[in-house]
């Protein structure tokens, strides 16, 4: 009996884990985002954030190979600005290091097909069923309803995750995949948007250890939400793990293969 059970088990905790990383990954790129855009949003920025995030984790996680090449360009082209200019560097300098790099990189190297011809597609989804989610925490907020970042990673990692799960193959099978001409130019754009993400978590990190010493908006949000991230982040491993607990449980289908 033990051993009938071993395969459903493994996949539970296959499942477990990989929505643990997908909310841990989620949460601080959730809160900068919703931080970045209160000033000029308000309540609506829990909405914009959410959508943002959604396409955002969407595209990376459907990116695959391509998806790869961009962290590693996000790294050393942040590392090179922070050394060569140390002091004298800023935080767009770095990103248009890291969107430069990643839009050639995407033109000039052939990834296979199947690493970015359904990422648009994937990312509308993230970007409509993250707006949706969020819509109904700005709703909240809008009654005057305060909620803490980590009530609002635990619900749009849970109920973010399930909506898109059982609507991605849908859209992608209605919509069709990206034709081949296009894939350079949609790979180079995932890449260099996602390396300038990458690129801007090494950016905050590196700053966190010399004092936030560096001028720009971006490192004042980051600074400003360091104190809940840890607790943000701690919610989306939490809620993460149980989505991918519920979702294998209730046989929703991967969406891997798409």
């Amino acid at each position: 009996m033990s051993l009938a059970l071993l395969p459903v088990t493994r996949q539970l905790l296959i499942r477990a884990l990989l929505w643990a990383l997908i909310g841990a990954i989620y949460a601080p790129l959730f809160v900068i985002l919703e931080a970045l855009f209160a000033p000029m949003l308000g309540v609506f920025a829990l909405a914009a954030a959410a959508a943002c995030a959604g396409a955002i984790g969407a595209a990376y996680y459907s990116a695959r190979q391509a998806a790869l090449a961009a962290s590693l360009i996000g790294v050393l082209a942040t590392l090179f600005v922070l050394i060569v200019f140390s002091d004298h560097a800023a935080f767009w300098h770095a990103a248009l290091l890291c969107g430069v790099l990643g839009l050639s990189t995407g033109l000039l190297i052939d990834f296979p097909s199947r690493c970015t011809a359904n990422v648009p597609a994937k990312a509308l989804v993230g970007a409509v069923t993250g707006a949706a989610s969020g819509a109904a925490l700005s709703a909240l907020a809008s009654f005057g309803l305060g909620l803490s970042s980590v009530v609002a990673v635990a619900f749009l990692v849970s109920v973010n995750g399930v909506i898109y799960v059982a609507s991605v193959r849908w859209v992608v099978s209605a919509t069709g995949g990206l034709p081949r001409r296009w894939c350079p130019f949609a790979e180079g754009a995932i890449i260099g948007l996602v390396a300038v993400i990458v690129g801007g978590s090494i950016w905050a990190f590196a700053s966190a250890l010399s004092g936030y010493d560096r001028p720009g908006l971006f490192l004042q949000v980051v600074e400003s939400t360091s104190s809940g991230l840890p607790f943000a982040v701690a919610a989306g491993l939490a809620a993460g793990s149980v989505t991918g607990i519920l979702l294998e449980l209730f046989d929703f289908a991967w969406v891997d293969d798409l």
